[in-house]
């Protein structure tokens, strides 16, 4: 432990469900090194599921980052709740503050922490870069997410190369799962969980596979499939469902995230797009099929209970920025290729 150890550390990490999960890892090692340490972590709405109930977290502050009313509005409302925040965040006295976000407005809420000691990355997006006191060059270095957000910590002398992500799930989610189970005619069922949905519609693969993936795996190995996603998901859950025989179960809508990672804890294996859903099945130690093109899937923490299927495109990953017009990466990618990922885990 180095000698000027800090005693109060804000973790700055607010958004997106996958990312807050891939910065998990951070938590505990900073645990680990700092025992006796007061360690908070500041989370928006939308993705504070990831962490509510970290074991190796003293609080978990949840920013209500709502918008107003047109431009003006917005600016009126972020102003006024951000102040608010402000004072929050300065009476915890923290000495410290990570950012692993490397945004202007993460960088934002790490200036308005007060911590002497402001932490983040060189290369941070968004004049981020700016804010910090402290900063980190991670290099050209190849290494998944989870190891990158770690190495931020050499900067307080951690180092750590433990990447296993977590998400806590409570007795009274895994009660809602059983629930669910039993009132769809799961529980003697072979289950295989779908993610098909994301923010990035160049990340979705075709509603077509996902209904033909339903019925090869009723057909081949007597599985039945569990559509999981968010209330926005429910339109493609439907296709998927109109497109197959087998009829798939439908829980989009219905659960919170921890609710569907306890869907997923009583499922054979999960099928998912580069989603947030996918990142917790990783995190939950499932065996897992990924289904990549336009994301960076190569940075991904090899596991193997997680496989990744991908075409090998000469453009891809594109990111945000497709150069074709339908995703031809994804396109590529075939029922039977899916099927053969996922098959030998419900043998």
């Amino acid at each position: 432990m180095v000698s000027d150890a800090p005693k109060r550390i804000l973790i700055v990490k607010l958004s997106a469900i996958g990312d807050v999960l891939m910065a998990t890892p951070v938590a505990r090692a900073l645990r680990e090194e700092f025992p006796d340490a007061y360690l908070a972590w500041i989370v928006e709405r939308k993705s504070a599921d990831i962490v509510l109930g970290n074991p190796y977290l003293d609080e978990v502050i949840v920013w209500d980052r709502t918008k107003g009313n047109g431009v003006l509005g917005d600016a009126v409302n972020f102003f006024k709740v951000f102040g608010k925040l402000r004072k929050e965040l300065r009476s915890r006295k923290f000495d410290a503050c990570v950012d692993v976000q490397g945004l202007l407005r993460s960088a934002g809420v790490c200036l308005a922490s007060g911590a002497r000691r402001r932490i983040g990355f060189s290369d941070g997006a968004e004049g981020s870069v700016f804010l910090y006191n402290e900063k980190y060059d991670p290099g050209g270095d190849d290494v998944n997410a989870q190891q990158r957000n770690l190495d931020l910590l050499k900067k307080l002398g951690v180092n750590s190369t433990q990447t296993a992500m977590y998400m806590p799930v409570s007795d009274d989610d895994r009660r809602f799962a059983d629930e669910f189970f039993s009132k769809e005619g799961l529980d003697d069922a072979k289950v295989v969980a779908f993610c098909p949905a994301t923010t990035w519609v160049n990340k979705h693969w075709t509603p077509e596979g996902w209904s033909q993936v339903a019925d090869l795996l009723a057909e081949k190995h007597n599985a039945k499939a569990l559509i999981l996603g968010s209330k926005a998901d429910i339109p493609l859950a439907s296709k998927i469902v109109d497109g197959s025989r087998c009829k798939p179960t439908v829980s989009a809508g219905q659960t919170t995230l921890k609710q569907a990672g306890a869907l997923m804890g009583k499922c054979a294996a999960v099928i998912g797009v580069d989603t947030g859903l996918l990142h917790m099945s990783v995190a939950l130690d499932r065996p897992t099929v990924g289904l990549f093109g336009a994301s960076a899937w190569r940075c991904f923490q090899k596991k193997d209970n997680f496989i990744w299927v991908a075409k090998d495109f000469p453009c891809s990953p594109c990111r945000r920025h497709p150069t074709c017009e339908n995703v031809d990466c994804m396109q590529a990618i075939t029922s039977q290729d899916v099927e053969n990922a996922v098959g030998s885990w419900l043998e």
